[in-house]
């Protein structure tokens, strides 16, 4: 027999604190993106941290995380007296991702981290150019990750077919490649954020709003609800050596 406040006492249980996306992430993303398209090469300079800053209209301790998340990516070296300069370049990012695989806990944070910068772009790139057909074999992954839910297992089989296919539809071999090492390394890493079955069926509903914005053609919506979805699921791993992002200088 239902009782007052049972189904509040549920919906309660499947609440989740919410996080903010950090300013910080949202420069590596764009930084990471002028490098993977050419648009910034090996050995172009950065603006200095002020000028950065007013580009991007946020304070200089936002540049400087940013600045340090690029470093510790191996994509930018800062040279005392000079400036910070980019030192690598497309071809070179799978080999220097695969360099900073490690098993211990800055090895496995970087690799969180790369993923959260670069599958919000690829999200963006699918909205753009994914097909009716590749939306319709998303939905019909999406809908074979429910039943694995339902009976009680991970879907994590599912769960990595429907990030990889969604690559595929952005149209980047090279971001497919990435992706596909990123994923593989962080296997047992990704099992484990979706341990509880609440976190499993948070997640399938999460790429269920990604699929809306893809069908959409929200580069957007399928940019920010991505990055909601990695913070969300893989939020466990965001901390690191990095502060949360407070807007003070």
């Amino acid at each position: 027999m239902f009782r007052p406040g049972e189904k509040s006492l549920a919906i309660e249980t499947r609440l989740k604190t919410v996080r903010k996306v950090r300013v910080y992430e949202e420069i590596v993303s764009q930084i990471t993106s002028l490098i993977l398209n050419g648009e910034l090469k090996m050995g172009d300079k950065l603006p200095s941290e002020r000028e950065l800053g007013e580009r991007f209209g946020v304070g200089r301790n936002s540049v400087r995380e940013a600045t340090r998340a690029l470093e510790s990516a191996n994509l930018v070296e800062t040279r005392q007296g000079e400036g910070t300069f980019i030192v690598a370049g497309p071809d070179s990012l799978v080999p220097v991702l695969s360099a900073s695989i490690s098993g211990d806990e800055s090895g496995i944070h970087l690799l969180f981290e790369a993923r959260r910068v670069l599958e919000p772009q690829i999200a963006a790139l699918a909205a753009k150019r994914a097909t009716p057909e590749e939306l319709e074999e998303l939905g019909r992954i999406l809908e074979s990750q429910r039943i694995e839910v339902d009976a009680g297992r991970n879907g994590i089989e599912e769960d990595t077919l429907f990030h990889l296919t969604l690559a595929k539809a952005a149209k980047n071999e090279f971001l497919l490649k990435l992706l596909r090492t990123l994923l593989e390394s962080l296997r047992e890493r990704r099992e484990e954020s979706i341990r509880e079955q609440s976190d499993r069926i948070r997640s399938h509903e999460t790429h269920l709003v990604i699929l809306g914005a893809l069908r959409a053609k929200n580069e957007g919506g399928a940019t920010a609800s991505m990055l909601s979805h990695l913070i969300e699921i893989e939020g466990g791993e965001t901390d690191g050596d990095f502060s949360p992002e407070t807007g003070a200088e």
